[in-house]
């Protein structure tokens, strides 16, 4: 059965509800879905505002709903490494991690239009859109950010929607981050962690990537077997395994707020020219 409507097509029998629309239809979407008692899987970014996501998160907290959101990162061999080697304390205190992509699409002066970029207004921007997804990587491996101070160019007239993204970020531990996005016709993805006691570097993708371990004090590299691909069932297995089990995942549309301060305060940085403080 198919239906246009959102609230038809939640009424129906259901066990759990997936929300993939365009990023501005999320908050209404996630709140007819809590509303009806619906365990729910979000895309990101969860919405376009802080006022739109504490709404969602008040609507499935009072429903006791479970959910999930689509940061895929949360979900890839290589990039789990790279938790499981800071959480068990291998690289020492981090100092500064980043993460670095291009998307491979191609910028709209060439005539690649990517959607995100035409229609920010549907998206929130690249930023909001897709460099969400370094920045809640960022937040996953260090806690949160407090500060944020970006630069953005794009080749859209009248300095339309960013299409190539820096920003430097300060966490409240004191580590320094960096993310760095754009449309651009290349595709590569380039990762690391600077540690008190090492450093980890993750480049290419696929069946091209390479991870590097660094010791300090050791002068040989530890060449790490890693993925930068998906692995099938992406996090909608981690969503119906929470379900099955009666638990709430960590990846929840709480803990995606954070991503999407940060993510408008790089925005709003780059408007001023400014660092951002986020609350």
């Amino acid at each position: 059965v198919a239906t246009p409507n959102a609230a038809e097509l939640i009424a129906m029998d259901l066990d759990f509800v997936l929300v993939v629309s365009s990023n501005h239809a999320h908050a209404d979407q996630v709140v007819l879905a809590a509303e009806a008692g619906k365990h729910l899987f979000c895309e990101k970014p969860i919405s376009l505002s802080l006022i739109e996501a504490d709404r969602m998160i008040a609507a499935v907290e009072t429903a006791g709903v479970g959910n999930v959101v689509n940061y895929s990162m949360r979900y890839i061999d290589g990039y789990l490494k790279f938790k499981q080697m800071a959480d068990e304390g291998r690289l020492g205190q981090i100092l500064f991690v980043w993460h670095l992509m291009t998307r491979g699409y191609g910028l709209y002066e060439a005539g690649a239009r990517h959607w995100a970029i035409t229609r920010p207004e549907l998206s929130g921007g690249w930023t909001v859109h897709h460099a969400c997804h370094s920045i809640d990587f960022l937040y996953w491996i260090n806690g949160p950010i407090t500060k944020a101070y970006c630069s953005t160019q794009t080749t859209l007239p009248d300095n339309g929607s960013e299409e190539v993204l820096l920003g430097n970020l300060t966490f409240a531990n004191g580590a320094m981050g960096m993310v760095g996005d754009s449309t651009c016709v290349i595709r590569e993805h380039h990762t690391g962690i600077i540690g008190s006691k090492g450093s980890l570097l993750m480049t290419g993708e696929h069946e091209q990537t390479v991870m590097r371990l660094h010791l300090e004090g050791e002068k040989e590299e530890h060449r790490i077997p890693a993925i930068d691909s998906k692995r099938p069932g992406g996090g909608i297995d981690h969503f119906l395994d929470c379900i099955r089990q009666g638990r709430q995942s960590p990846n929840s549309l709480s803990q995606a707020r954070h991503s999407l301060a940060v993510a408008l305060a790089m925005q709003e940085s780059a408007r001023s020219g400014q660092v951002v403080a986020i609350d």
